[in-house]
């Protein structure tokens, strides 16, 4: 997973599907990512995503109990469907690609 940081704030880069797959190997990684690491905001870039499962947003949930800065940027339109259908619109800051 391709990641950065600056001034505290981290991003992350996801693409393909988030899925039960897949999920525990990003949350691992994810972990691994922030392992010794303070963070003030951690942006999920979305650009590249094409699909995000039950399994998939359970990731977010846990990087909003992380850090209560967490925004969602270039999301796709039917990402952004299922994030407005479980309500974390009102959440989470969510700007649509």
């Amino acid at each position: 997973m391709q990641h950065t940081l600056e001034n505290k704030k981290m991003t992350l880069f996801f693409e393909g599907e988030l899925n039960s797959f897949n999920a525990d190997d990003v949350e691992k990684e994810i972990e691994n990512i922030f392992k010794g690491i303070d963070v003030d905001a951690i942006v999920l870039d979305m650009e590249k995503l094409n699909y995000i499962s039950s399994a998939g947003l359970r990731i977010i949930v846990r990087l909003k109990q992380r850090c209560n800065d967490v925004s969602l940027v270039k999301v796709p339109q039917g990402v952004y469907d299922i994030f407005t259908m479980v309500g974390f619109q009102n959440l989470l800051s969510i700007e649509k690609l």
